[in-house]
């Protein structure tokens, strides 16, 4: 079956969404059957307008994670307009390949970024109402689309979205809070996956990072990564009433993703409350001997991206 199918990678506690071509009824999002688009990282994961960014793509396949796959990128400068439901405007979404091709793409935030997608109120057209600003999300961030589109691969095209934050000053607050702000905020850093254990019933512990494992078909483990150190990051927020500034802890998601066998879960994560410094998951390998290809995507909540991919050798 040949169709295309457009992703949207949204920030904070989301995975990949299908829009179009979902998988079979029944079929767990974990599970990966083709040609999918687990993730778009931007390096900084935040950015002032006039600062470059650099964009790389997670490709996965039944096959494995794609190694020569090229996309056409663009940066979308279209606020949504309110009245379409959409996350992105549908002016974001052409039936060009992209401006640019390639496995990574490097581009300016736009400086009328916080003007676009933030709370600085656009000019007002001629016989046209006022645009009122965008609001923040509830850790105060605002963000750019950036577009990312495989028009080849075997089963057909994909497209997908990701979601660049974009630093802005603050908007409805005192001078006296604003100044305080701009003093304590540190633009956001992407999390990172330290390291990935596979841990049996027995209790042993084998690392991913080492190489594939080899276990037996039907058998049940335990995945369990570990985050880099200062993945959860902490910083400062206007309170609802508008008058004080309060702090907030980053929460970290983890999606989990493979190409055979079943997860518990689909996601997992830490809350800003809690101070794990590693998430699990149960998962049980096939029935028949494979080669199982693994994916983590880890998430913070203000939009940061990382990702890594193993393999597990499933051998009666």
């Amino acid at each position: 079956m040949t169709c295309a199918r457009q992703l949207l990678l949204t920030v904070a506690f989301a995975g990949s969404t299908a829009l179009a071509c979902k998988p079979g009824v029944g079929q767990a999002p974990s599970l990966i059957t083709d040609y999918t688009l687990l993730a778009v990282r931007g390096e900084p994961a935040e950015a002032k307008p006039g600062d470059s960014v650099v964009y790389s793509f997670l490709l996965a396949s039944p096959s494995g994670t794609v190694p020569d796959a090229t996309a056409g990128w663009d940066v979308c400068e279209t606020p949504k307009p309110p009245a379409e439901n959409n996350s992105v405007a549908s002016a974001c979404n052409p039936p060009t390949p992209g401006s640019t091709t390639g496995q990574t793409f490097a581009a300016p935030v736009p400086t009328k970024a916080c003007m676009l997608f933030g709370p600085i109120a656009p000019p007002v057209a001629a016989g046209q109402p006022a645009v009122r600003p965008r609001d923040p999300d509830s850790t105060g961030g605002y963000y750019l689309p950036v577009r990312v589109k495989f028009p080849d691969l075997p089963t057909g095209s994909l497209t997908g979205f990701a979601f660049e934050r974009i630093t802005c000053n603050l908007a409805n607050a005192a001078t006296s809070i604003v100044g305080e702000y701009n003093k304590q905020y540190q633009p956001n850093n992407d999390p990172g996956i330290a390291s990935t254990d596979l841990i049996t019933a027995d209790g042993s512990r084998l690392s991913l990072d080492s190489g594939p494992p080899t276990i037996a078909p039907g058998e049940t483990v335990i995945f369990e990564a570990a985050f880099a150190q200062g993945s959860a990051e902490t910083f400062p927020v206007l309170a609802p009433s508008g008058d004080a500034l309060v702090n907030q802890t980053e929460s970290l998601h983890m999606s989990w993703f493979a190409t055979s066998g079943s997860f518990v879960h689909d996601r997992t994560g830490v809350a800003a409350t809690e101070t794990a410094i590693s998430t699990g998951n149960t998962w049980k390998a096939p029935d028949s001997a494979a080669v199982v290809y693994l994916w983590l995507v880890l998430r913070d909540s203000r939009g940061g991206t990382a990702f890594k991919s193993y393999a597990i050798q499933v051998t009666p």
